[in-house]
């Protein structure tokens, strides 16, 4: 039996290539389109779960309540990690880790652009670091200890082992190689090439802000026992929290609430200010998982209409199987075991695909997903179970329609369709268009959205502007090296400044003029120098700019934003000249001026108060405004100052425009995943449209010569067979706009500007998607109305 049932379906894959060919490769597509998602979310999914105690690890995060404004960072201060700890038992161990913009060195051999952390001696015990050398426990106890990571040592020790070796810090602090881990995995949502002591802190003497409540300059995790309850924790936290520092809400009216983020929350479910690295977001990952599985509905969907749309050319053979004594299960097991076939054969290509697609995924994605990540349990069984849910989806209607033909029916002429068969199939097609064109227009309005993002004017200009970062080694040459690259003739301007779209501004705790003692504002501060607004082209909208002609401009000037001037509650820009500052690290000073607004962060949030001021220890960047023309050669040239400067440190430079753009990466990939997704999904809802097309202009191909015998016009007979398949699509057009429009609009409110929605893309999304079916249709329409009419009507 089974063997007759392979013979019948190799046999009907033979009669029927076109159909095969349209379900294998829907179904291919599909799959691979799924299995490729499943890489890419489990991924995502990943983070942070390589720890061993992952589940009992949680961070702790603040809300700093101000009377204007509620600041949530993921940053807190150092006095709390062990006042928790001391005061609730659940906290089993905690850990503080800080990043430092020191640098390193060995032999006189300078380490540049290594990440540096500063780490609590139970960062061992609360991650899952794997120490290959050295004493974990004790590797962060005593100052001047250092861990590196397993490719550090191998970059500056060789096969040699480094531990016990010394190092330096900015070239003067010795410090103790004590330990070697292995390199921080990839889903890590933070990383490190080296680790030194906290206790190193103290020891150099550099703990001055250690007690303060206000320092918030440290990451913070804490490992709580088994199952205790975090909700209540934040709770018990807050109020503990708020008792400890209220002698200073009264002085400031500052407070906290604390919050704790399970860790593997971290990286799709956190967007706080001053995260260790940008985050993705978890409703990128629905989307995506979404789209590919409605790619493979889709697909299923083609099976079904064309197995329906097919069953009437196959009545006569179900009828004889009937009267030879095949019962109704055995047909459904014939029928289904097709489909299984089917879909096995798909599954086998698309394991090709996705050898094939993976590499140029990873491009869209900007990841490194591996073949490996398919080898697990998971994976097998979500492939198995692919497997199944396609074959008996696709398969489970049709043999069920296909085995209830009655024999005798079926024998004494044609068969023919039900209303519920062909409204079915109709709603399947309506269905199919409608996910499609719902994708169409999403990835058009995200590319819009994107493209506005680019070309908003954002105050300042951030094109042709070069920004060179200054490795820490060579801070102290900032004004030489400045100095030398301006020179360049194709520079127009320079700067130097700790501001960069690569990382967020700062935000301090400032009291303006005005405000009572316990009113104190949280506000961005960029940090530059007397050239900063030239070179940015930020125009000033009252009183003037940094000068050196002014001596007390260092340490007692601000330039403020017009927000600012708005939320200090100062009358117009002019009255804002001259009102007293007391900004948070304890500079006091006056207002010179008040620049225009312009978005120094990310168009998903508003313009918010900025102080800019003169500030040489915080510079990291060399801003160079430079001309467009022989920009490859104004480069070389900048490089080669550079390198008769600075011989250790590379030449490290971005565009700030580049920068700005990045801060759109996981939209960027958005567009561009929905995108290849949108064009997949056209691909087969034509493949089915053109199948179905073909076996409902077969069916009615006597007819089509009877028209032509009587005079019907090639054109007529086109729009004939053409229109009822265009109905189907103007209904999909009609159903998608809405849906589109309340998807889209929502995802816009991610943005403080974003596009407007017109009207007039639904009107081109639904054209296209009609001329797309039109010409999908036309192929076999035309095919048939050209035809010799003698060849249909010669057996009549």
């Amino acid at each position: 039996m089974l063997q007759n049932y392979l013979k019948t379906i190799w046999r009907n894959l033979r009669k029927n290539k076109m159909h095969s060919f349209i379900n294998i490769t829907g179904l291919s597509v599909g799959i691979t389109c799924c299995m490729l998602i499943f890489l890419y979310v489990q991924y995502e999914l990943s983070y942070d779960k390589f720890n061993v105690n992952a589940n009992q690890v949680y961070r702790l995060t603040e809300v700093l309540h101000l009377p204007t404004a509620n600041n949530a960072r993921a940053l807190t201060s150092p006095p709390m990690a062990p006042a928790l700890k001391a005061n609730f038992p659940e906290v089993l161990k905690t850990v503080r880790i800080s990043f430092s913009g020191e640098y390193l060195s060995y032999q006189n051999k300078k380490i540049a652009d290594k990440k540096i952390m500063y780490a609590d001696s139970a960062l061992f015990d609360v991650f899952t670091f794997p120490v290959v050398e050295g004493d974990k426990q004790r590797a962060l106890v005593n100052p001047y200890s250092i861990v590196l990571t397993q490719s550090m040592a191998k970059k500056y020790f060789g096969n040699t082992s480094p531990l016990g070796k010394i190092m330096h810090l900015s070239d003067t602090i010795p410090v103790k190689v004590t330990a070697v881990v292995k390199d921080v995995p990839a889903n890590a949502h933070f990383s490190f090439d080296c680790i030194l002591s906290r206790t190193t802190i103290n020891a150099t003497g550099n703990n001055a802000l250690e007690t303060e409540w206000f320092n918030n300059g440290y990451y913070t995790y804490l490992l709580l026992q088994k199952n205790a309850d975090y909700h209540q924790l934040e709770t018990r936290f807050s109020s503990f929290i708020t008792k400890q520092m209220s002698d200073a809400r009264k002085s400031t009216g500052l407070y906290y609430d604390l919050k704790l983020q399970p860790l593997t929350d971290i990286h799709l479910r956190s967007n706080l200010n001053y995260e260790v690295n940008p985050n993705n977001d978890i409703t990128y990952i629905y989307i995506f998982g979404a789209a590919a599985l409605l790619i493979l509905l889709i697909a299923c969907i083609n099976f079904i209409n064309l197995s329906t749309a097919k069953s009437i050319t196959r009545a006569k053979e179900i009828g004889l199987r009937k009267v030879i004594g095949a019962s109704r299960s055995q047909l459904i097991f014939q029928f289904l075991s097709e489909s299984f076939s089917l879909t096995i054969i798909a599954a086998v290509l698309s394991i090709i695909l996705i050898v094939l697609i993976l590499p140029l995924f990873n491009s869209f994605t900007s990841e490194s997903l591996s073949l490996f990540n398919l080898i697990n349990t998971n994976a097998f069984v979500l492939f198995a179970s692919v497997i199944i849910g396609v074959g008996l989806m696709a398969g489970i209607y049709p043999a069920f329609l296909m085995s209830s033909f009655s024999p005798i029916k079926v024998l004494k002429g044609p068969a023919k369709y039900e209303w519920r068969d062909i409204f079915l199939r109709k709603g399947l097609v309506v269905f199919q268009f409608t996910i499609a064109i719902i994708l169409i227009t999403g990835a058009l309005l995200i590319y819009q959205q994107l493209q506005f993002i680019q070309n908003q004017k954002l105050g300042l200009n951030k094109d042709q502007l070069l920004e060179v970062s200054i490795p820490p080694s060579q801070l102290n040459k900032k004004d030489i090296l400045l100095q030398e690259l301006a020179k360049n003739p194709n520079v127009i301007n320079g700067s130097l400044t700790g501001f960069s779209f690569q990382q967020p501004v700062n935000i301090n705790v400032t009291l303006p003029e005005g405000a009572s003692a316990n009113e104190m504002s949280s506000v961005s501060s960029i940090f530059a120098d007397d050239n900063f607004l030239k070179t940015f082209q930020i125009p000033l909208a009252a009183g003037r700019d940094f000068s050196k002609s002014f001596s007390t401009d260092a340490d007692q000037a601000f330039i403020v934003n017009e927000s600012a001037v708005k939320t200090f509650n100062w009358k117009n820009n002019n009255a804002a000249i001259g009102k007293n500052i007391d900004w948070g690290l304890g500079k006091k000073g006056k207002v010179i001026g008040v620049v225009k607004d312009f978005n120094y962060s990310s168009l998903h949030d508003n313009i918010k108060p900025l102080i800019i001021q003169i500030s040489p220890q915080s510079y990291e960047f060399i801003a160079l405004r430079v001309k467009p023309n022989n920009l490859p050669q104004t480069l070389v040239s900048l490089s080669g100052t550079w390198k008769t400067i600075v011989a250790d440190d590379a030449f490290q430079y971005s565009f700030l425009d580049d920068d700005f753009a990045a801060l759109y990466k996981s939209e960027q990939n958005l567009q561009r995943v929905l995108g290849l997704f949108t064009a997949l999904s056209i691909f087969i809802a034509c493949l089915g449209l053109f199948g179905l097309a073909a076996l409902t202009i077969a069916q009615r191909f006597k007819e089509i010569g009877i028209r032509k015998v009587i005079g019907a016009s090639i054109f007529s007979i086109l729009s004939l067979l053409s229109k009822d398949f265009l109905k189907l699509v103007f209904v999909s057009v009609c159903i998608a706009s809405p849906v589109a429009w309340m998807v889209v609009n929502r995802w816009l409110q991610n943005f403080a500007y974003h596009i407007s929605i017109s009207w007039f893309i639904f009107i081109i999304v639904g054209l296209s998607a009609m001329l797309i079916a039109l010409i999908t249709i036309s192929f076999q329409a035309i095919k048939a109305a050209v035809a010799n009419p003698v060849k249909s009507l010669r057996t009549e």
